[in-house]
């Protein structure tokens, strides 16, 4: 099996608010889209940031190195001092390990925010992070639908889900970007990036870490 890095040209847009598997013999080429065009608001509602403002933490961005994540189809960078998980079960390629997952999150020191992905081998969804609970509402979303005839050189429709959603406590905002690729190929992609909160601050101090993080995706093929 050999894995073919797929270099993602991955634009930043204006945020508004932000066990290896069996040997295959073909290796698919294929694009990462721009999943980076955080079209959603970001933001906490002015009355809430007011009313969290002498508790939360300062929102000046955190610069720190990062570490690589190596998941079964995909590897990212995160920031050094989060937390990753899940950490096992892994497996051994090449005499590199990676964890047998396909998804993964990552918490900041402070516990106030938490990065997602999800990157695949081909299509399928997360096992819960699409689903809005019932203690949760959403308060932003917008579908992006791209045909084939407007994608010059790619395969397949392009379809993008933007979402913010929050707790109905108000403890939490989290926010994704779901993205599918060669729609109506019969071979789907998808990927997921996302970001919980716990305010605006929060997010203010980590929305650069977390650009820094989607652009840092290598999605392997086959």
């Amino acid at each position: 099996m050999k894995k073919s890095t797929l270099l993602a040209s991955l634009s930043v847009f204006l945020l508004l608010g932000a066990g290896c598997q069996t040997q295959q013999t073909q290796e698919q080429v294929t694009s990462l889209p721009s999943a980076v065009e955080e079209l959603q608001t970001q933001t906490v509602p002015e009355s809430e940031k007011q009313e969290k403002s002498e508790t939360t933490i300062t929102s000046e961005p955190t610069q720190v190195g990062t570490t690589l994540y190596r998941g079964t189809w995909f590897d990212i960078e995160y920031p050094q001092n989060f937390t990753a998980r899940p950490t096992t079960p892994t497996n051994v390629y090449n005499n590199i390990s990676h964890v047998s997952t396909d998804e993964a999150y990552f918490n900041s020191p402070e516990g106030t925010v938490e990065f997602f992905v999800y990157s695949p081998l081909w299509s399928g969804k997360p096992e819960t992070y699409l689903t809005i609970a019932p203690t949760e509402e959403v308060i932003s979303e917008k579908t992006e639908e791209v045909k084939e005839s407007e994608r010059p050189g790619q395969f397949g429709d392009r379809i993008v889900r933007w979402v913010t959603i929050k707790a109905k406590d108000g403890s939490y905002y989290r926010s994704f970007v779901s993205i599918k690729e060669q729609v109506g190929t019969g071979s789907d992609l998808h990927y997921v990036f996302g970001i919980k909160y716990q305010d605006n601050a929060s997010y203010e101090k980590y929305r650069e870490a977390y650009v820094a993080f989607k652009e840092s995706l290598q999605q392997y093929a086959d």
